[in-house]
């Protein structure tokens, strides 16, 4: 089941890296709350990234297309995938993030979940906040150069 996530959360991580969703988060995940998530430090960013076991599945199938015997190809998944990990929301509704991945991403007591289409960027709350307070003018430039490219012609988004 495709689920596109949408809001932004502000939430607190206890010391042992455990984060209580919000309840109008944990509505948009309970249709797949069985399957799980996986939890792994983005590559671009200083923030962690939570994709639905079954997306996770789809992106590790596309990265498998790849050629295990191009070395750039076997270097970047590796890089990409670096800190992944199996997780789970508990009964009570939390999220809990593994300590390494925790000090991976710089995430201290406040934290900001995200959405990024169909999964969800887990910042500290500060880093989040400066990240998308980009100037004006920087932003109107991001914006025509994302907003501009030309999209295949069965892509509907």
């Amino acid at each position: 089941m495709d689920i596109f996530f949408f809001e932004v959360f502000n939430c607190k991580a206890d010391a042992k890296g455990r984060v209580m969703l919000p309840v109008a988060l944990r509505n948009q995940v309970t249709p797949i709350l069985k399957d799980g998530f996986y939890i792994k430090k983005s590559y671009y960013a200083d923030c962690l990234e939570l994709y639905p076991a079954h997306e996770w599945e789809r992106v590790m199938a596309e990265l498998n297309e790849k050629s295990r015997f191009d070395e750039e190809n076997i270097d970047f998944i590796r890089m990409y995938t670096a800190g992944l990990r199996r997780v789970e929301v508990d009964g009570t509704g939390r999220l809990l993030i593994p300590k390494d991945l925790v000090n991976m991403a710089g995430i201290a007591k406040e934290v900001t979940i995200a959405p990024i289409g169909k999964r969800l960027e887990i910042w500290d709350k500060a880093k989040y906040d400066k990240k998308i307070m980009a100037p004006k003018d920087e932003k109107k430039k991001l914006a025509k150069q994302v907003m501009s490219e030309a999209k295949p012609k069965d892509n509907v988004s």
